[in-house]
């Protein structure tokens, strides 16, 4: 009985994707703290009101700065994983609620790519395949990498329409 496995295994993000996960956090975060300043430093000069909500707004940001700077990227990094065969892509993600997305490659209508300023330094980039049904995401891979599996999926995509018109 032949078992009806896929032709590769299961690709994981890269490392660099957890430093540039970070990277990104710090600065929204670093961003969030300025405003919460300006805020307090508003209200004690100005208003002459106390900022008892400055100390709520810093556990809070302090909480969720700490997820996101040190927990999130891990765990995204370990579960996060995709492959592709023959006919599909395949994304996995997730702790609690585990999703299992399978997208037939011919399906496929768009593949954007993109890469901002923290992406490329640190050679990665950000990939989008677009359905008529929604779209996934592929967070932070490596560029040789994600050319390889655009190539793949493109590749698939035309075969798929050759055979379409010669019929």
């Amino acid at each position: 009985m032949q078992s009806n496995q896929p032709t590769e295994d299961w690709q994981h993000l890269p490392r660099a994707s957890i430093t540039a996960e970070r990277q990104y956090v710090g600065i929204k975060y670093t961003i969030y703290l300025l405003l919460i300043g300006t805020a307090t430093v508003i209200q004690i000069k100005w208003l002459d009101l106390s900022p008892w909500w400055m100390w709520i707004l810093a556990g809070l940001w302090t909480g969720f700065f700490l997820l996101q700077f040190v927990y999130v990227p891990k765990i995204r990094q370990r579960y996060f994983k995709y492959r592709v065969d023959d006919e599909f892509l395949v994304v996995e993600f997730g702790i609690f609620i585990l999703r299992h997305v399978v997208t037939p490659l011919v399906k496929v209508q768009i593949i954007d790519t993109s890469s901002g300023p923290l992406l490329r330094r640190l050679n990665l980039m950000n990939m989008n395949v677009h359905t008529a049904s929604g779209q996934i995401e592929l967070p932070g891979l490596e560029v040789t990498q994600a050319g390889i599996l655009r190539q793949r999926i493109e590749r698939f995509a035309k075969l798929e329409e050759q055979e379409e018109e010669s019929l």
